[in-house]
């Protein structure tokens, strides 16, 4: 009897420690709050990036399969059409050249800000149709790009500036994921999940650093200033930019 009293102590002790574990990991898990939700002129948008003089937005949109300039003001300033369909992700290359994803036929379009292509691929992966690319994101520096596959599997994959791809490195954190940018501040990236509602920043394997709550109903693009003091996330679901002030 006394045997089974002390191993029922100690059970119960364990117990009782790993939930105070996980009420601490819950207490350090932050919930960002935006500061303006603005609508904008874009169906169902799935992608955003800054424009590289930081004046306005490049945003896709999934519906249409367009890409869109819009000002700091959230109107439009041009529009043009990509060959393909199902935009989910876009990416400032340089001050005239951009690059998208295109999720259904997991391509990668590069071209110039005019709608003039320069270059496209495809990346070989399988799943189904609705499941594939959802985000890419650009380093300067060294000439890479990051690109996430939304689920079955979730995966983050390098391609180099020819678009040749150099590794995939599987995503495990997440129930999808949705969403990327690059930060060249420190070498990390801010991964986006539409599902867990969740921004997971991670170094360049996606391992996760550090994570964080929103409130935003389907997130599908994710990008930040330069000054990483404002947060951008667009809405497929309510076609709202959404601004967070992090300062």
């Amino acid at each position: 009897m006394v045997h089974k009293i002390v191993y029922s102590n100690v059970f119960l002790f364990v117990v009782l420690m790993a939930i105070s574990c996980n009420n601490k990991e819950v207490e350090k898990l932050k919930t960002l709050t935006f500061s303006i939700a603005e609508e904008i002129p874009v169906p169902e948008p799935s992608g955003i990036d800054l424009t590289y003089n930081e004046e306005g937005f490049w945003i896709v949109s999934d519906q249409n399969s367009k890409v869109y300039l819009i000002d700091g003001w959230g109107r439009e300033i041009k529009s043009f059409k990509v060959s393909g369909e199902d935009l989910e992700g876009i990416t400032v290359i340089n001050d005239s050249t951009l690059a998208v994803v295109l999720e259904r036929s997991r391509e990668v379009v590069i071209f110039d800000t005019s709608g003039k292509e320069l270059n496209r691929t495809s990346l070989d992966l399988e799943g189904e149709l609705n499941s594939g690319l959802e985000g890419i994101t650009y380093d300067p520096k060294v000439k890479r790009f990051y690109i996430v596959n939304e689920k079955k599997p979730r995966l983050l994959i390098t391609l180099d500036e020819n678009l040749i791809e150099l590794k995939r490195d599987t995503i495990d954190f997440s129930q999808d994921v949705s969403g990327i940018f690059f930060d060249d501040n420190d070498n990390t990236l801010w991964i986006l999940s539409d599902e867990s509602q969740r921004i997971y920043k991670t170094d360049l394997s996606g391992n996760p650093i550090e994570e964080f709550k929103i409130k935003i109903t389907q997130p599908e693009g994710i990008t930040f200033n330069k000054t990483r003091t404002k947060l951008y996330i667009v809405s497929d679901k309510t076609e709202n930019l959404y601004v967070f002030d992090l300062e």
